[in-house]
């Protein structure tokens, strides 16, 4: 359950979700043995989170949450987010189960 601001700076506590911004990510992750030397096809079903998070209304006109493969859930700046690498901004674009509410 939320409780606090996705940002571990500031941990508002949520009182309302009428302040802030909330936020959904889905999350899928299969588990992949590093010395499976074996071509055969995957035998285990991914496993599916769906994520909230929210940041208060401070945090949220300045910043913003962002999911990234390899390092998750991130809280970047909006002119971070803005000047990000064109590559790295055309991938998150293409990710289809990360969404902002």
């Amino acid at each position: 359950m939320l409780a606090y601001c996705a940002n571990e700076g500031c941990k508002r506590p949520l009182h309302s979700f009428s302040e802030g911004r909330l936020f959904q990510f889905e999350v899928v992750s299969i588990s992949v043995a590093a010395s499976d030397e074996k071509c055969a096809p995957f035998d285990e079903r991914p496993e599916r989170q769906t994520m909230h998070l929210w940041l208060c209304g401070r945090c949220a006109s300045s910043m913003t949450l962002v999911i990234e493969p390899a390092c998750g859930v991130k809280v970047v700046s909006m002119d971070e987010r803005s000047t990000e690498r064109p590559e790295l901004a055309a991938a998150r674009m293409n990710i289809p189960s990360a969404k902002e509410c």
